[in-house]
C-alpha cells in the first residue's frame, strides 16, 4: 500500500502499546455540586513549584480571549506589548501556511482575517519560544518538534474533519511541554540525550531521574497553568492513544490525532535524519480507522506546504 511505502515501518513495539502510560492519578474531590471526583495531574513525585511562567503576553492574551470584552483592537494592545512575540506572529501569520490572500502589517487587521483562536495560538508558539533559558541545539530542536507537530495537527485535524483545527494546533504544540520544562530546570543533558527518542524505556528513565516522565510533567504543568483538561489528557497520552476512562468523544479523537502527528517530526528529520515510520499501524489511526494511502497523501501535501513556508516559522 502506498501509505506503508512512504513512510516504512521503523516503529518501536512500545510505542504502538495502548497498554503503555496508564497513570494511576490520584483523585481530589470537586466543591462544586455532587462533590463529583475529578482526576488532578499534580500527585506526581516532581516538584511543580518551580515550574517555568508562562509568558505575560501568552497569559493575558489568553485571559483577554476568555473574558466578555474581548476585541480585535483590545488583543492588538497586548500582544504589541511584546515586539518579538509581536513581529514573529506577524510573520507566521503572512507565510502561505496561513493562505493570507494580502500581506497584513498590523495586528488588529490579522486578528480580523484570521480570527481570535488563530490569534491565541500564533501568540502562544511564539511565546513558547522565549520559554528557553538559553537557546542551543536542544531547544531548537524542541521549538522546531512542538511547531511542527501543531502545524501538522491543525492540518490533518482540518482535512480530515476530526476536530476543531485550532484547538488541534495548541494540542500538537504542547504535547512535549515536559520536554521544555525538563530541558528548563535541571534536565537539559537527559534531556538533549532523551529528545530524539520516545519509547516505554526512555519514559521509564526520565521517571528514574525525575520522578515522572515527560508526559506527566506536561499534563500536570497545563493544569497549573489553567489550560483546558483536553490538553493534559493529550499530552498525557500522546505517545500511547491511551483511552482508558476517557468517554468524551472530541477528546478520544484529539489524542488519537496527535498520536499520529507526534511523528511527523522526527519524519521531517528534525532530530537528524529523517526517520521512516508506519502511520497506519499507530493505535491512534487504528482507533479513528484511518486509510493509510489516505494519511500518506495528506502528510506529503503538508510536507510540500511546510516547507515553502518554513523560512516564516524558523528564522
Amino acid at each position: 500500500m502506498v501509505g506503508r511505502l512512504f513512510f516504512k515501518s521503523l516503529l518501536s513495539p512500545h510505542l504502538i502499546n495502548r497498554e503503555q502510560g496508564k497513570h494511576n492519578f490520584k483523585h481530589r474531590e470537586s466543591a462544586g455540586e455532587g462533590n463529583r471526583d475529578i482526576m488532578t495531574f499534580q500527585n506526581i513525585s516532581y516538584d511543580l513549584d518551580n515550574l517555568p511562567v508562562m509568558p505575560e503576553v501568552a497569559m493575558a492574551t489568553i485571559k483577554l480571549i476568555n473574558s466578555q470584552d474581548s476585541s480585535a483592537e483590545k488583543l492588538a494592545e497586548v500582544v504589541s506589548r511584546d515586539p518579538v512575540v509581536m513581529a514573529r506572529v506577524l510573520k507566521i501569520a503572512n507565510s502561505s501556511f496561513y493562505s493570507m490572500s494580502r500581506q497584513v502589517t498590523s495586528l488588529s487587521k490579522a486578528i480580523v482575517i484570521l480570527g481570535e483562536k488563530t490569534l491565541r495560538n500564533l501568540v502562544l508558539a511564539a511565546s513558547m519560544h522565549g520559554m528557553h533559558r538559553s537557546f542551543g541545539p536542544v531547544e531548537k530542536m524542541l521549538w522546531e518538534d512542538s511547531l511542527i507537530c501543531a502545524l501538522a495537527s491543525r492540518f490533518v485535524a482540518d482535512k480530515l474533519s476530526l476536530v476543531d483545527p485550532e484547538e488541534a494546533f495548541l494540542a500538537g504544540l504542547f504535547r512535549h511541554i515536559g520536554k521544555v520544562v525538563l530541558s528548563t530546570q535541571g534536565g537539559h543533558e537527559l534531556v538533549a540525550e532523551l529528545v530524539t527518542e520516545e519509547s516505554a524505556e526512555t519514559l521509564a528513565k526520565e521517571k528514574e531521574v525525575f520522578g515522572a516522565n515527560h508526559a506527566e510533567i506536561g499534563a500536570a504543568a497545563l493544569e497549573r497553568w489553567q489550560l483546558s483538561r483536553l490538553l493534559s489528557l493529550v499530552t498525557l497520552h500522546h505517545s500511547d492513544a491511551g483511552l482508558t476512562g476517557i468517554e468524551d468523544p472530541e477528546t478520544i479523537k484529539m489524542i488519537c490525532l496527535i498520536n499520529i502527528t507526534n511523528l511527523v517530526p522526527a519524519a521531517f528529520g528534525v532530530f537528524g535524519t529523517p526517520q521512516q515510520f508506519d502511520f497506519e499501524a499507530l493505535p491512534g489511526a487504528q482507533q479513528l480507522n484511518l486509510d493509510g494511502e489516505r494519511l500518506a497523501e495528506l502528510l506529503k501535501e503538508f510536507k510540500v506546504i511546510f516547507v515553502g513556508s518554513k523560512a516564516a516559522f524558523f528564522n
